[in-house]
């Protein structure tokens, strides 16, 4: 409790003036709402003559008294108008049109601009989050802090309508305001427990609409390969049965949330019947007209506050599960535990030291989030202008090696990167324009060609040479539109080496004074392999690749071979291949490829 009260008060900084602002509001709102009871206490009361302790008490001066008692009435009447309509300027004009909109919106906007900030400067940080938790964490659970925020002043000028309101009808009946208590605090009770069942259904409903969108989606991406296989049928029926599935999810959420809706409006109903069960031997006695109005209109309001009030705890464990996703999101709870020891006689081979060097790694150990996999103690270096080529068989992490440089990945105890001989922050520093990443499996928007490179930028003549360099202009040339073909959902309308051509330029685009490019030519025939080498390789910029290509192991002035996480060798290519009997396997499959 006391962790998400904080972790509240975080996200109201800036706006814990509105929330105040809003809290007292409601508050003097409720109290409008408890002086309009009193008021109908005392116009009912007027209206029916009183109890028959006030009649007897007026008796012999009604005659005199009967114009007092009509502008008195008056009175009331607009006393009542004048709140009310006070009321309704206060709530509809003001709190739920602009306060309330301000400090929910304001909230979900400032936490989401925090995460989205979170992930574009400490990638290592969103590397321990699933794709699907973080969009979770951005949506739904962005969403849910805000809305708590917005209905927290609600609920607490309930909690201050129901101490006053009570007290105020324990003073004109006490077996009628307990027995109301009891009804209300059962009907409480009920709704809690349908709200509880509810959002199980509502999570349901929500997984199973996940379910739904993300067959979809793979049904698309995948729908080449369903056609070649004649699935179609087959995946139709399958996207047919998470549909159904769905839909009774949500007849079930919308049965729950009917009940809920019905419980608590038909509260005050009941509570006016038991009222009168219980006051039908005593009307104009000890209990007037007046009590009547007045307990009736207090038990409207009395139902909602209780039925708010019951779902507070509920409310409570969304937040607080929200707020601890928001959290580790941002990465507050880093992985700080030791890493695991090194094998003995284990020696990383040490960086050279020939040349200056724009990028040094030391003693690196990064692991995959929940595991034991990764990379251990690894070094390697990369000079400027020059080409270093990361190479090693399959699974050995070269992949896992350069997402730990790129802070990808979290980094355990010890390690470091330096830049130009400085440390440098790896997810921080190693972004545009001093470095520049192309992953094995690319990302495109279902945008243009111009959009997916420039994302934002307004530079015709930069596009124009990324493109060249990326050898993408005779397929840009060959496309009906041009710069603005659109290339559809994940670049559905290229083919997979238009696709990473286009990430390259990408890149490109952007002049990175380092490249670091996974398997970037693995769909390119020889030909195009050859010419974007040979553009890439120009001097202008560093490269750090992962290949196993001969011709660019040939090029590389440093290659560095990973075994099982670790670096096995560093050097030249005659170097390694004399160092590593692993790389000489490699070498000797390579080069037997005819492709080669």
């Amino acid at each position: 409790m006391g962790a998400t009260l904080s972790r509240l008060r975080a996200v109201l900084r800036g706006s814990s003036g509105a929330y105040w602002t809003l809290t007292g509001l409601w508050v003097l709102l409720r109290a409008g709402t408890l002086a309009v009871g009193l008021l109908f206490q005392r116009l009912f009361d007027g209206i029916g003559g009183g109890t028959a302790a006030g009649g007897a008490g007026a008796e012999g001066g009604a005659g005199t008294g009967a114009g007092a008692g009509t502008g008195g009435l008056i009175a009331l009447i607009a006393w009542v108008a004048a709140i009310e309509g006070a009321r309704l300027v206060l709530q509809f004009g003001v709190m739920l049109s602009r306060l309330e909109p301000r400090l929910q919106y304001g909230a979900t906007a400032g936490l989401r601009r925090s995460l989205l900030g979170t992930a574009l400067r400490r990638p290592d940080v969103t590397a321990r989050v699933p794709p699907g938790e973080a969009l979770r964490a951005v949506g739904e659970d962005v969403e849910e802090v805000g809305f708590f925020l917005a209905w927290a002043p609600t609920n607490l000028a309930h909690w201050l309508f129901v101490t006053a309101s009570v007290g105020i009808m324990l003073t004109v009946d006490v077996l009628v305001t307990v027995a109301l208590l009891g009804l209300l605090l059962a009907v409480t009770l009920v709704t809690a427990l349908v709200h509880g069942r509810f959002l199980v259904h509502r999570r349901a409903t929500r997984t199973a609409s996940a379910h739904v969108a993300g067959a979809l989606g793979e049904a698309v991406g995948a729908v080449k390969a369903v056609q070649a296989a004649a699935a179609e049928d087959h995946v139709t029926a399958h996207i047919g049965r998470l549909d159904e599935a769905r839909g009774r999810a949500a007849v079930r959420e919308a049965l729950f949330a009917g009940v809920q809706r019905n419980v608590i409006g038909n509260a005050a109903p009941l509570g006016v019947g038991l009222v009168l069960l219980l006051t039908a031997g005593r009307a104009r006695d000890s209990f007037g007209v007046g009590d009547l109005a007045l307990f009736t209109f207090y038990l409207q309001i009395l139902a909602e506050a209780l039925a708010s009030i019951g779902i507070l705890s509920i409310r409570l464990q969304r937040v607080s599960v929200a707020l601890e996703r928001v959290t580790a999101f941002r990465g507050a709870a880093a992985d700080t535990a030791a890493p695991p020891g090194k094998p003995a006689g284990h020696r990383t081979p040490p960086p050279r030291r020939d040349v200056p060097r724009l990028l040094e790694v030391r003693h690196l150990t990064a692991h995959h989030p929940g595991t034991r996999r990764g990379v251990e103690d690894a070094g390697l270096s990369v000079a400027d202008g020059t080409l270093t080529v990361v190479t090693g068989g399959v699974g050995a992490g070269k992949t896992t090696l350069l997402r730990a440089v790129l802070g990808l990945l979290p980094a355990r105890a010890g390690g470091e990167v330096l830049w130009n001989g400085e440390p440098a922050d790896r997810a921080g520093f190693l972004v545009p324009p001093r470095c520049g990443y192309v992953p094995q499996a690319p990302r495109l928007f279902s945008g243009s060609v111009r959009e997916n490179v420039l994302l934002g930028r307004d530079d015709d003549r930069a596009l124009a040479a990324a493109l060249r360099t990326a050898v993408l202009e005779p397929d840009v040339a060959a496309m009906r539109d041009g710069v603005d073909t659109v290339v559809g959902p994940r670049g559905l309308r290229l083919s997979g080496g238009q696709i990473q051509r286009l990430a390259i330029a990408r890149m490109l685009v952007r002049r990175p004074r380092l490249m670091v490019v996974d398997d970037i030519s693995s769909a390119l025939d020889p030909e195009t392999e050859r010419i974007l080498w040979g553009r890439l390789l120009d001097g202008s910029s560093a490269v750090l690749a992962v290949s196993h290509r001969p011709a660019v192991l040939r090029a590389a002035a440093q290659v560095v071979v990973v075994t099982d996480g670790r670096v096995e060798a560093t050097g030249t290519l005659d170097e390694v291949l004399a160092a590593s009997a692993g790389m000489r396997g490699l070498w000797a499959t390579a080069t037997a490829s005819p492709r080669d």
